[in-house]
Formats: structure tokens, sequence, C-alpha cells
């Protein structure tokens, strides 16, 4: 069994130095504008549009794995199952000594399995019907035969009896046949089939979902004696928060009647996960410009079949900009802009990369005449 499995961990910024290959956070510099904006209204609506004009990010191609033989028993499915309703899916992906290339092994076989029962199911059907037995038995060893090739293809050589036992494994838990079914509905995607041969290479890779998040609850904080040397100096921290589905893209036997030799490539939904990274935002302020910078980073890892599996997220500031200048009451708020990038990972493939850009408010007195020329 996996150990020391936990959710994901924030470290703090003196346990990230400890991490060789994560890029240190760079300082960017902005000014804010000359000219005042009329009023809040106005401040808004130019942050909002410069939110806008943040780039929406591309989602990584992450790289196909081959798939490896998961033999098709009622503990393998059990474990994707657990997988399927948990909430904490990465986690539990290492509770179940599950790495990518055990959970794409186990998907296939389920796939599989499921494609079999199937296609049983209308074989029983057909032949209690009495009409054209003789083409029935013929279409169902083009089947049988089929679905033989389909294990194959995975490296697990299988006789007729065993894929009969396949279905009694499957069908012995019925809440694990559910959770199997409903991973198996959700598969997406155009309707690309194409013939499955002998030749024929059957892979899987996470999908990585790419997002522009805009943040519209804006931090603010006062800072007295702002237009006053020397810059002044501090820090926040901003969370990023965000759900989603884990999911793949497989290459897998997805059988008709009359098509047994069809292969699809869709994407399927396993569950749901959730990533919450607190980003520590340091700057250097006055009522001229400003300087920030900021990254976190977060890690659960276990120890699967003798070799660590992790899944992790980073966070960095990316872009400060000077947004606005408004007078309020007897001073003037500040608008800055910030944009992070939220990049997750599981065995090294990216499952989540986002764009957030958010907006941090200053208050504190107007800059005197000439101070910001």
């Amino acid at each position: 069994m996996a150990t020391g499995v936990t959710p994901l961990v924030q470290f703090s910024p003196e346990q990230m130095r400890s991490i060789s290959d994560l890029p240190s956070a760079k300082e960017i510099k902005t000014v804010f504008p000359k000219r005042a904006a009329p009023g809040a209204a106005a401040a808004r609506a130019t942050m909002k549009r410069w939110q806008e004009s943040q780039p929406v990010p591309v989602a990584p191609r992450n790289p196909e794995v081959k798939i490896e033989a998961v033999s098709p028993t009622r503990a393998n499915f059990a474990k994707l199952r657990a997988v399927a309703e948990s909430d904490v899916a990465l986690a539990e992906l290492m509770k179940q000594d599950l790495d990518d290339k055990a959970l794409f092994g186990s998907l296939y076989s389920a796939l599989s399995t499921i494609g079999y029962m199937r296609m049983q199911a209308e074989y029983k059907r057909r032949k209690a019907s009495g009409r054209d037995l003789q083409e029935t038995e013929k279409v169902w060893k083009n089947h049988v035969n089929q679905a033989q090739a389909a294990f194959a293809a995975s490296g697990q050589s299988v006789k007729p009896a065993d894929l009969d036992q396949f279905v009694q494994e499957l069908n012995a838990n019925k809440a694990t046949l559910n959770a199997v079914l409903r991973i198996a509905k959700s598969a997406a995607g155009d309707d690309d089939a194409v013939k499955f041969t002998a030749k024929s290479k059957v892979t899987a890779s996470f999908v990585a979902v790419a997002e522009r998040v805009i943040d519209l609850p804006r931090i603010v904080t006062p800072i007295a004696g702002l237009c006053d040397g020397p810059l002044k100096q501090g820090s926040f921290t901003k969370h990023f928060a965000r759900s989603l589905s884990l999911s793949v893209r497989i290459r897998y036997w997805c059988p008709k009647w009359n098509d047994w030799d069809r292969m699809c490539t869709k994407t399927v939904t396993l569950a749901s996960i959730s990533f919450d990274v607190g980003v520590n935002v340091g700057y250097k302020i006055n009522c001229c410009g400003a300087t920030a910078w900021g990254q976190g980073y977060a890690q659960a890892c276990a120890t699967i079949v003798g070799f660590s599996v992790c899944a992790s997220c980073v966070a960095t500031i990316t872009a400060v900009a000077g947004v606005s200048r408004t007078p309020a009451g007897s001073g003037c708020s500040y608008g800055l802009g910030i944009n992070a990038t939220l990049q997750c990972k599981f065995a090294g493939a990216t499952i989540l990369y986002l764009t957030w850009p958010f907006g941090w408010t200053v208050t504190g007195p107007c800059p005197p005449a000439g101070a910001c020329a």
C-alpha cells in the first residue's frame, strides 16, 4: 500500500527554497497612471478591462502513455471505484497504489470488460429470440476474438473463459459496477472510431484543464504615509482554489454488435478534484508605483512500487500593472492588477493550468504635485 499519503500540503517560503527545479519569483515593477480616474465605477471598469486583456492559457498536451495490462479483478475494479468516488482523487490514487500507468491500465481493463459485457448481453438477447441463430453465433465468435485481441493489445493473453470471469468480477459488487458504468458513460469526443487490428496501439493521457479565471473580489490594503519615503514593504497571502474534473483521453475497444473491431479515442471523466494553493505576495510600494512578486507551492507524495509519485501545484506571479488612481475621500485608491499562473501536476503530467488575474487596491494619500513626474 502507498505510504505517507496526505492531501496537498502547502510549503512555506523557506521550504520552497529546497525545491531545485522551482524557478525563483521575479520582482515585477509598475507605475500608476498619472491621470486620476473620475470615480470608483471607472476604476472598476478599467480593472475589468485589464483582467479580460490577460491571455487565456493554451492547454499543454500531455504525452501519450502506452497502456500496460492490469488484471480485471474485483480488487482492481474497486480501486478504480475508490478514485471515482473520492473528493481528493489525486491523494486517493496514491492511497490505492495507482500511478499513471496503473490507472490507465485499470481504466482500459474496465472499459474493455464493459464492452464485452454489453456485447454478451446482446448475444444472449438475440439468441433467446430464436431468429437467425447461425448469424448470431458467427458475430458472437467475432466479438470473443476481438475481446481477446483488445486485452492482448495491453499485454494480457486471455481465453474466452477468462472474459466471462472478468464480467463476473465486475458484477461482484453493484456499487463498483455502477461506478465503472458511470465512467464508461462519460466518454465524450468525436466518434472517430477506426479499425482495431493486431497492430493497433492503445494509449492514454491525462487531459489538462486550461482556463483564465477572472477574480472579481479585490484585496484592499490601507497604507499610511504611502507617499513618504522609503518604499513601504509588506506581504499578503492570496488563495487560489479550484475544483475540476479529472479526465483521461484513452484509446480502447468500443464494439457495436455488427462492428466488433471498433477502436475509439475518447475522453472519460474519472472524478472531481480540488486544489487550494496560497501565494505569499511580497510588495514594495509608494504613491507612484509598485513592485510585487510571489510564489506558492503545495505537494503530496507517496511511494508506489518502490518509487515516489507526487501531486503538486505551483502558483507564480507573472504580471503586475498599475491600473488606476482614484480620489477617495481625503486620499486616493490605487488599483493594481496582478496576474498569476497556477499549474498542477500528477506523476509529471499537467492536470490544471490557469491564469488568474486579480485586483489589489491600496488606499492612502494622493501624490503631491510633481511627485511622480
